[in-house]
């Protein structure tokens, strides 16, 4: 039955990056982490999410600007290790519980369209990576980060997301050996993620065939709800 449900979780998970561009770790992870727990679901969530990516780049590649973005990729690279070594350290309940009030920001941001000033010292760059990198390492989840700094550069839609997509793919294949330096890399994980990539498969494509038919206002507002109902979740574990 997980199986069943793990597979069903990475299929949607799937298509709701390939509509939007981001997402993946965002609804996948609660889910992965209440079937697995968090130290086995980090890091098969990092070979999922490059088996996305190298599917999203392949797609978005006429769009993808290096130089745009080797700044916060630079930056995101010394912050990986930090997270990693930060999941190793703290308790999994306090852990979880910061993922979840990471999960409900970004809804809270994301739904209430709070202005963002446009930063043009491209120092920004390394804080934003920063950030972005320590929560990849920890949590896969790099992209809140990313996404406020690609609004602070007013980036067109294309440009974001094919700047997005080359970004995730550096920090995910850092992260990746990351976690079999520290021995994360286990032979399930590694199993459950050869179980995934059909999956991965028919989410992508299914998301890349229906991007063009999907509403993507209404479609976000979905997704942005799910989130906040798993985000308020895992942010009242410490209660339990």
């Amino acid at each position: 039955m997980d199986i069943a449900y793990f597979a069903i979780v990475v299929a949607l998970a799937c298509f709701v990056q390939a509509v939007a561009g981001f997402g993946l770790p965002m609804v996948a992870m609660p889910i992965l982490v209440a079937l697995f727990g968090i130290h086995a679901a980090v890091p098969l969530m990092a070979i999922i999410v490059l088996e996305l990516q190298l599917l999203m780049v392949a797609r978005y590649r006429l769009a993808l600007n290096i130089r745009t973005v080797w700044r916060i990729s630079a930056a995101a690279i010394v912050g990986i290790p930090i997270g990693v070594l930060l999941l190793s350290r703290i308790p999994e309940a306090i852990t979880v519980t910061l993922l979840g009030l990471l999960l409900i920001f970004y809804v809270l941001y994301a739904s209430l369209n709070f202005p963002v000033p446009a930063l043009k010292n491209p120092n920004w760059a390394y804080f934003f990576g920063l950030l972005g990198g320590m929560g990849g390492g920890a949590y896969n989840m790099a992209a809140p980060p990313m996404i406020i700094y690609a609004d602070t550069q007013r980036w067109e839609p294309k440009l974001f997301k094919g700047n997005l997509q080359g970004y995730f793919l550096i920090i995910t294949i850092v992260a990746i050996l990351t976690h079999f330096l520290s021995n994360n890399m286990t032979g399930d994980i590694l199993q459950k993620s050869l179980i995934a990539l059909p999956f991965v498969l028919l989410g992508a494509f299914a998301g890349f065939y229906l991007d063009r038919f999907i509403n993507p206002a209404v479609f976000r507002k979905i997704v942005l709800g799910l989130l906040l109902i798993l985000g308020i979740n895992l942010a009242l574990t410490w209660l339990r």
